[in-house]
């Protein structure tokens, strides 16, 4: 069965009102004696949003319809896009039940807090791809563009 996607005439969730939370992929272990060592816990390593949504009437009842009739209340996985370092990635989730959409309308604005859960936070490819020069270049946005020729343009056999 497919994921369904969050409305695409819907607003996402806000950023100034977003947090994010997530799990360490490793365990440390603290001996009675001698030095503490690290154990990978796993790769798959969820991540949760507090956040809210801000609707007018009729944004408020489509997302409803779409809560009870698309991920059945909450209980389905959803696509959504959300707002990252990266940019705007899209994110498979699901709603946490403690908060599901709790509601507040003011002045025709209904605004629901929700906590949101992805498989994992997402980080597009080519950005694990140039990690050593992202890292390791001081002030990396700048290189861009020369890098971007030189890789593409001056040398694309290499």
């Amino acid at each position: 069965m497919p994921i369904p996607a969050y409305p695409a005439t819907l607003p996402p969730l806000l950023r100034a009102t977003k947090s994010r939370s997530q799990a360490a992929s490793f365990t440390v272990a603290e001996p009675r004696r001698g030095y503490g060592y690290a154990q990978a816990t796993g790769t798959d390593v969820p991540v949760f949003w507090d956040g809210e949504l801000r609707f007018d009437q009729y944004q408020s009842i489509a997302f409803q319809l779409w809560l009870k009739t698309v991920v059945l209340g909450g209980l389905l996985e959803f696509s959504m896009p959300i707002r990252t370092e990266f940019g705007l990635i899209e994110h498979v989730c699901r709603f946490l039940p403690d908060g599901l959409a709790d509601a507040t309308e003011q002045a025709g604005i209904y605004t629901y807090k929700v906590k949101i859960m992805a498989r994992a936070q997402v980080v597009p490819d080519g950005y694990i791809e140039a990690a050593d020069l992202i890292i390791g270049l001081p002030n990396w946005p700048q290189w861009l563009d020369p890098l971007d020729r030189a890789i593409n343009v001056e040398m694309p056999e290499a």
